[in-house]
């Protein structure tokens, strides 16, 4: 019992990146949504919203606002920050729901394609353990 325990929480923390970055324009420019379990989060289920690539030269944006906040709701399809790329600003929607735990870039500042932005959670009450765990790692 102990061993499929372990194995339990083995898979549970196994990173599952959701196919959004893909060469096809509609799903092409969302942003990626990365499923993790940090062990500093006392095994919370996380979400990692990543920095989309909203142009195919674009290697960075900057985060120009953030719609949502910290222990707001989201639902798919709700704008969720305005990125500046290097062609112009536009709203990111967001294609999981949850709450966000954890903003890891502000506003105002920039991230490289594919690193983390933000944390999302599936339950309001998850998202103090994100806080208390010190979040997501540190982006690469």
């Amino acid at each position: 019992v102990n061993n499929m325990r372990v194995a339990v929480a083995l898979a549970a923390c196994l990173t599952v990146a959701d196919g959004f970055q893909t060469p096809t324009f509609g799903r092409a420019f969302a942003p990626r949504f990365t499923r993790s379990c940090n062990a500093r989060i006392s095994m919370v289920d996380t979400t990692e919203i990543t920095m989309p690539a909203l142009s195919s030269t674009m290697t960075e944006g900057k985060i120009v606002q953030w719609l949502k906040s910290v222990g707001d709701k989201v639902e798919a399809g709700d704008a969720i920050m305005v990125v500046e790329s290097d062609k112009a600003d536009m709203d990111v929607e967001a294609f999981e729901e949850g709450y966000i735990a954890q903003i890891v870039t502000a506003e105002g500042d920039a991230a490289q394609v594919g690193a983390a932005v933000a944390i999302l959670v599936e339950n309001e009450a998850d998202i103090a353990a994100v806080a208390a765990g010190g979040g997501a790692p540190a982006a690469a």
